[in-house]
């Protein structure tokens, strides 16, 4: 599988790194020349330095045979613009975006992103699970 991955931040890296363990073929888009380095520098030549909201960044990062476009920037707005860009003018077959801000995710799914992460969502989740946890250890330590 083809994967774009639009951000070389902690969780685009990461998703990388899985990725290729897997034996998948990625592309990273970041404009961030000091992250791109250090992603190339470790990956190899899978990056292309660049602003994934422009047409001719995704054109060259090989939108036009992409599987998946996986957008994990801190901007909702880039992640939905990189996600359409690749899904209707590319033809990727299926786009992901992280949400930052709760409201827009209705809006991505309405824009036809197949799917969204809401961090917000997943964090308030993971810290009450934790929460829930210590205090079940508390009330059975009496």
């Amino acid at each position: 599988m083809y994967v774009l991955i639009v951000g070389a931040g902690r969780v685009g890296s990461s998703i990388a790194r899985w990725l290729l363990a897997g034996d998948h073929e990625i592309t990273i888009i970041d404009n961030d020349p000091q992250r791109c380095s250090a992603i190339e520098d470790e990956l190899g030549g899978v990056v292309v330095m660049g602003d994934a909201t422009e047409a001719t960044i995704l054109a060259r990062a090989g939108a036009s045979r992409a599987d998946l476009l996986i957008a994990t920037t801190r901007r909702d707005d880039e992640n939905l613009v990189a996600c359409q860009l690749a899904k209707h003018r590319f033809g990727a077959q299926k786009v992901v975006a992280l949400v930052n801000v709760p409201e827009h995710v209705e809006l991505f799914a309405r824009l036809g992103i197949d799917v969204t992460v809401n961090l917000t969502e997943l964090l308030v989740d993971r810290i009450q699970e934790d929460l829930a946890e210590m205090m079940v250890e508390d009330v059975g330590g009496f």
